[in-house]
């Protein structure tokens, strides 16, 4: 139906951005399984992933685009 296809559409665009950032995290970042004992650090884990591929993709767009920083 109409209603799905459109909907479909709003789910790929997040879809696309977030499995972009998986992809990275599995493929340069030891993958995406947690080895840790306890939850508290298997969230600290996650938490520090995430702020290297956010650091990473920061110097990425800086390199590419030196005219952001001003």
């Amino acid at each position: 139906t109409k209603e799905q296809k459109s909907d479909n559409r709003k789910k790929s665009k997040t879809r696309c951005l977030v499995e972009h950032v998986f992809g990275f995290e599995e493929q340069t970042m030891r993958g995406l399984v947690v080895r840790t004992v306890g939850l508290i650090r298997a969230k600290a884990n996650v938490a520090l992933t995430s702020l290297v591929y956010n650091i990473s993709r920061y110097t990425q767009i800086i390199r590419l685009k030196p005219e952001l920083l001003g």
